[in-house]
């Protein structure tokens, strides 16, 4: 009988069975093969992943999550189940205690520094749990209990990481006892060593100078009033001039090295100052102190000071009839920079120069001495 060719191309042992050998096996037993062939159409069985409930059912998501194939896909599955259970349980009562009403009512809402948080939070808690190698039979349940201690771990990893800080804040009992002991500096200092450890900033300033007002008030007790913030900032200073002196390597370690960590604070919408910004204008950060703008300012009048004196010397000009007019042009006149400086107008004091001869001939030496030129003998 004949026998179509493509039923009788067969492997055997991996190895095929020529057509003729098949022809005649199927003619001597009617349709039965031999045992030995095989048909080639066999299907492997295709191992699926365990998805991340079955995996920690076993416990067995540490072991996975050290895949470098699997982690990837097990912490999508993880933020997908833990995202609801942290906002819910974690951040929207957060935010509803901070008065952010904006912020409590859906993730979409939260403003930038609030959805850091949020991140934050998510990923120590997926962290956690792909970190635990016993079974979990409620992955939910486990969630929910272990939420907490999971955010608290996570933050203080971050501190200790991102900013250098202290992983948990202590205050030396060597400080405290060079602060007298007082409830209040103590705690302040205790506060400084939190904030350190915080990425953002309190708005344009570097201290959140009045919730530690407040703060002040309740420990201190009502007789002490409720202080503003220039008195905390008076007693920050204290805080922070005992914690350099009691140690400065450590103050250097813990305080300095986070402090200089911290994001840069940048204006996110439009104010209205006293006399200051108007309607539409963005209030900026100064990235410069004020001082160091005027001084930059002050080196380049002076620099073009000097280039008035040189071409004026170099055109045979009488040296002292030169250096005055070069410091009236830059420092006098109307068109001088007297009013691009905040710190006092330098303008007065080269008038009183001016006008005070002996002070002026031991200016015009130094200016000649600066400039390389030799006045011409009299």
């Amino acid at each position: 009988m004949a026998v179509p060719r493509h039923a009788t191309d067969c492997f055997t042992g991996g190895r095929a069975v020529p057509h003729a050998v098949a022809v005649a096996a199927v003619a001597a037993g009617g349709n039965a093969l031999p045992a030995q062939i095989r048909m080639p159409f066999r299907v492997e069985p295709v191992l699926q992943p365990l998805s991340l409930r079955a995996l920690a059912a076993c416990g067995g998501l540490r072991e996975a999550a050290s895949v470098p194939g699997e982690v990837a896909r097990l912490r999508s599955e993880a933020f997908e189940v833990a995202l609801p259970l942290v906002w819910e349980r974690h951040t929207r009562p957060l935010e509803a205690r901070k008065g952010h009403r904006r912020c409590a009512t859906g993730v979409r809402q939260l403003v930038p520094e609030c959805a850091d948080g949020f991140t934050d939070d998510l990923e120590s808690v997926v962290t956690a749990l792909l970190a635990y190698n016993r079974p979990i039979s409620n992955l939910e349940g486990w969630i929910t209990i272990r939420m907490a201690n999971a955010i608290k771990d996570g933050h203080r990893v971050r501190r200790a990481r991102e900013m250098g800080a202290q992983q948990r804040v202590r205050v030396p009992t060597r400080l405290a006892m060079r602060l007298g002991g007082d409830p209040w500096l103590v705690a302040l200092a205790d506060r400084v060593l939190q904030w350190v450890g915080v990425r953002h900033t309190a708005g344009a300033g570097l201290w959140p100078l009045g919730t530690w007002a407040e703060d002040r008030a309740a420990i201190a007790g009502r007789a002490a009033g409720t202080p503003g913030g220039e008195t905390v900032a008076d007693d920050l200073t204290a805080v922070l001039t005992a914690m350099t002196e009691c140690d400065a390597v450590w103050y250097e370690k813990y305080v300095e090295r986070p402090l200089g960590r911290k994001w840069a604070p940048v204006a996110t919408e439009n104010w209205l100052g006293e006399g200051g910004a108007t309607a539409g204008e963005a209030a900026y950060l100064d990235l410069v102190p004020g001082y160091e703008r005027d001084d930059a300012r002050l080196a380049e009048a002076a620099s073009a000071c000097l280039e008035l004196i040189r071409h004026g010397l170099a055109d045979g000009g009488e040296p002292r009839q030169v250096v005055a007019d070069a410091l009236t042009a830059s420092f006098v006149s109307e068109d001088s920079l007297s009013d691009e400086l905040i710190g006092g107008d330098p303008g007065d004091f080269v008038t009183s120069v001016l006008a005070d001869a002996a002070a002026l001939d031991r200016l015009v030496g130094e200016v000649l001495d600066i400039v390389g030129a030799v006045p011409s003998p009299c």
